[in-house]
């Protein structure tokens, strides 16, 4: 007995001396780097890839099995690029815990870690290929405890997986979970597990770029500890790094700690106590704090997302063209679940919160949603409101209420989906309830509004009254994903009604914009000034400054003080934008048919329009109306040159009527006769008036000419003349005087209009005791708005007898009537010096001018009486002295002489 145990503890003693001398030889004459060139072999035949390694590969037994790699990098599938590489990295296998299926690991060191992610458009990952496992019943996937990683993938990548996926029961029919039978397939195919004492990673970066979006982002300096590592037991992670983009543009830090609990073999990870705070600037956003709390958990193969005690804050300010300051938001939910392979959504105590202040402006929007779930076979939801509010000079109030959830996961039906919206500015204050049921379809987003009942209210308090009350009903069919909109709304008022029908769909070049409206009666003035115009401020709305010394209180006058900047400034300023753009991506069809319409002060009847544009072009097609007993055509177009054409013919309009509606002022008036023909180009008004063509045609009949009367004025000078010192001479007032006017029998003009200069070609006045023709000048400046022009008066050329004795100074005289100045007020003067006759140019030699540009001699007498009552008696006995004839005949003789007679 004692020599068998003997000779049992040699052998023994002998195995073991062999096993460390063999051990030993092993580990001097085994080189690991030998086998560089078999190992990127392998990874090119499985995956496609180039795996360097430039550095030395060390390798330890005891006690335990090392392995330390430099220069690692592997490249992207079937490219040179580079997808991934370290620096070094190192680590250490316990030997003994590997015969029982299991890896043990000491801490792993990894420094100088870099990935550069890409994203392909079709929203595949350039790693995509290294998560697919061997094809199941290879030797790969078998046999050796280092292919864990092919169990924990197993799941993912064959079809043949899929198909039972598939076709696993639901709990409802009394068999286990999908998890559970994942979870069971996983320990049938290996037990292997992994435990690794700790892992840092030093100095990483991973750059992502989209080709989707052409987003660029990176991770630099990232830092990554870990506690003890093994699969299906939580473990600490704590990390840090700079996140840096181009586009959009980024510059934050991140820090973030977890809990994270990994279990590759049914690939379901889950982060708890998870916090993650970034500050830094995020293209338009600089965010002071962003903060991410709660726990998560996916599972890829079910692609089910859960978050319980979710909480997600910011601070910091919007920078955009609207910035907004102190900008605080927050997301909160106790319990949150996407469950895509389910078709599943549900989540309970929504509420999302944000407030910050613009300029003048404090916002504040809530969105609170109790309960929600959703799912391929039914939905339910309390309901729920989102409100927005904006306050400060002016007020907008929005409020949202969405109640009676039923439907699936494929249609969403709300019994009930109301929208309330008020404004208020200054004193006007415009109300708008609407409310129909809707239909959601959240995979097309596709929202179908059946009932649309709505009615807008406009008020003003200074007048303590409503205004405006406006129902609207009718249909709307919005298909976001295939981008095609379409509605039908109607305007039903005591007095009209009114339709609105719209669509908007995708076509060749952008989208195509069908309107067409079919109204009874249409106030463009009466909705203008209700939603254009700006009611006066409210004091109560003015917000209180706090009070400033006096040294303050000017340095804030002068700089509220504007610059003397002219207007024209501010034109070539608004010039810059390009207000038509939209044709690029936009093209309309419109057509009207509107039986009464007030617009600009114009009223209109059985109005008919078309107007359409394409790529480069704004036209009007076509349009027709009755006008003041009259009636209406004309075309038009605008172009992004800013170019622009009219041609417009009216026939048998009331001239007065539409001058007085649409200008406030009816200075002629008649059946009239209109056709006008102009183009021009400029983006600033200035411009556009500079740069005008075109031609005018005018014809009135039957009409009349307010500002003055020429035939009373004919008669002012002829008795002016006849009476010059009976002490009765007529006023010539030179201002247009409103209550006067010529009535004329017939009036033809024709104007042309070059680079904004009008000049007069044509001008017939046909009145009975005159007629009348333009002379020169005869020009009209549209910059300036001044008009210049002389008009030659004349008798007519038969009269009795008793006519030429009376008119026998003015017979056979063309007298020149100026009008210039600013065309609302204009001067009207006699052009004495021009007029062609002897005995009126005698007058005038002889000083008779100063009295009639005076009312009356007797007003002469006595404005001069109070400055020097002598002079003034002088200088009229002298004026009467020399034309006194030697027999000392009457005065009438006299005034005879005086006109030559």
């Amino acid at each position: 007995m004692k020599v068998w145990f003997k000779r049992g503890l040699f052998a023994l003693v002998a195995l073991a001396i062999i096993a460390l001398v063999g051990g030993a030889i092993f580990l001097l004459t085994f080189n690991p780097n030998s086998y560089k060139q078999k190992l990127a072999d392998v990874v090119y035949q499985k995956y496609q890839r180039t795996l360097k390694i430039d550095g030395e590969i060390e390798l330890s037994l005891f006690p335990r099995i090392g392995l330390s790699v430099q220069g690692l990098s592997l490249s992207d599938r079937n490219s040179a690029d580079t997808f991934a590489s370290l620096e070094s990295a190192r680590f250490a296998v316990a030997l003994w815990p590997l015969i029982s299926n299991r890896l043990v690991v000491d801490h792993v060191a990894v420094t100088g870690f870099k990935a550069w992610i890409v994203r392909e458009e079709d929203g595949s990952f350039n790693f995509d290929d290294l998560w697919q496992a061997p094809p199941a019943g290879t030797d790969q996937a078998k046999g050796s405890a280092l292919n864990w990683l092919s169990a924990a993938h197993a799941a993912k990548a064959p079809a043949e997986d899929e198909a039972v996926v598939a076709k696993q029961p639901t709990e409802q029919d009394g068999s286990s979970s999908l998890t559970d039978r994942l979870a069971q397939r996983a320990v049938d195919d290996t037990d292997f597990q992994i435990d690794i004492a700790g892992l840092s990673l030093r100095k990483g970066e991973i750059h992502f770029y989209s080709k989707r979006s052409n987003t660029t982002a990176r991770l630099l300096d990232l830092e990554l500890n870990t506690g003890r590592v093994t699969f299906g037991q939580p473990f600490d992670v704590d990390m840090k790094a700079q996140l840096r983009g181009d586009y959009p543009s980024i510059s934050a830090e991140l820090n973030g700690q977890a809990q994270l609990k990994l279990e590759p073999s049914i690939q379901s990870y889950a982060a708890q106590r998870l916090d993650v705070r970034v500050n830094g600037r995020f293209d338009q956003l600089e965010a002071q704090s962003v903060s991410v709390k709660g726990n998560i958990a996916y599972n890829v193969l079910l692609r089910q997302f859960q978050a319980t005690q979710l909480e997600t804050n910011l601070q910091g300010q919007w920078l955009g063209v609207h910035p907004i300051q102190n900008l605080q938001a927050s997301l909160s939910s106790p319990r949150f679940m996407i469950d895509q392979a389910g078709d599943l959504l549900s989540f309970e105590k929504l509420a999302l919160r944000a407030n910050g202040k613009t300029q003048e402006q404090a916002l504040e929007l809530a969105v609170d949603v109790p309960r929600m779930a959703v799912s391929a076979s039914e939905a339910s939801a309390e309901p729920l409101t989102a409100t927005f509010k904006l306050t400060g000079p002016r007020v907008l109030g929005l409020a949202l209420h969405l109640k009676g959830l039923t439907g699936n996961s494929e249609k969403l039906y709300f019994d009930d989906a109301r929208l309330e919206a008020a404004f208020k500015r200054g004193t006007r204050v415009a109300q708008w309830k609407a409310a129909s049921p809707a239909e959601w379809q959240p995979a097309g987003q596709w929202i179908k509004l059946h009932d649309i009942q709505s009615s807008l209210r406009v008020e003003d308090e200074a007048s303590k009254g409503s205004r405006y009350n406006l129902p609207i009903s009718g249909t709307a069919d919005l298909n976001i994903g295939q981008s095609i909109y379409s509605s039908v709304l109607a305007v039903q008022t005591d007095e009209a009604r009114s339709q609105l029908a719209f669509d908007l769909r995708p076509d060749a070049v952008g989208s195509l914009l069908t309107l067409g409206l079919d109204a009874e009666s249409v106030n463009w003035d009466e909705l203008q000034s209700i939603f254009v115009a700006a009611a006066p401020q409210l004091e109560a709305e003015k917000v209180a400054e706090p009070e400033q010394n006096a040294e303050q209180t000017d340095a804030a006058e002068a700089a509220a003080t504007p610059p003397n900047v002219e207007p024209v400034v501010e034109e070539e300023l608004a010039s810059t934008q390009d207000p038509l753009s939209w044709l690029e991506q936009l093209r309309v069809k419109a057509t009207l048919n509107i039986q009464a319409l007030r617009a600009h002060g114009l009223r209109l009847s059985d109005v008919q329009a078309q107007l359409e544009s394409d790529a480069k072009n704004l036209q009007l097609k076509s349009l027709r109306a009755q006008l003041y007993e009259g009636e209406l055509q004309a075309k038009a177009s605008l172009s992004r040159e800013y170019k622009y054409q009219l041609d417009m013919d009216l026939q048998k309009v009331q001239l007065g009527s539409l001058l007085l509606d649409g200008w406030g002022n009816d200075y002629m008036y008649g059946l009239a006769n209109v056709k006008l023909q102009l183009q021009t180009q400029g983006s600033t008004r200035a411009a556009s008036l500079a740069a005008l063509d075109g031609q005018l045609r005018l014809q009135v009949q039957e009409g009349g000419w307010r500002g003055i009367d020429l035939t009373q004025r004919v008669r002012d000078i002829n008795e002016a003349i006849r009476n010059a010192f009976s002490g009765d001479v007529p006023a010539l007032p030179s201002e247009a005087q409103w209550q006067e006017r010529t009535v004329f029998k017939q009036l033809q003009s024709q104007v042309s209009f070059k680079q904004g200069q009008g000049t007069v070609k044509t001008l017939q006045l046909d009145m009975p005791w005159l007629r009348v023709t333009q002379s020169k000048p005869a020009s009209v400046d549209l910059l300036s708005g001044q008009l210049d022009m002389v008009l030659l008066l004349r008798l007519p050329a038969s009269m009795n007898a008793e006519e030429r004795k009376l008119w026998q100074s003015l017979r056979n005289v063309a007298l020149p009537l100026s009008i210039s100045g600013p065309l609302d007020a204009l001067q009207y003067r006699i052009q004495w010096q021009e007029i062609k006759s002897t005995v009126i140019q005698k007058a005038l030699s002889e000083g008779l001018l100063d009295l009639f540009e005076k009312q009356s001699p007797v007003e002469l007498l006595q404005e001069e009486q109070q400055a020097n009552a002598g002079m003034v008696g002088q200088k009229l006995g002298e004026l009467l002295q020399a034309n006194v004839p030697p027999d000392s005949k009457s005065l009438g003789q006299t005034i005879k002489n005086l006109l030559g007679q």
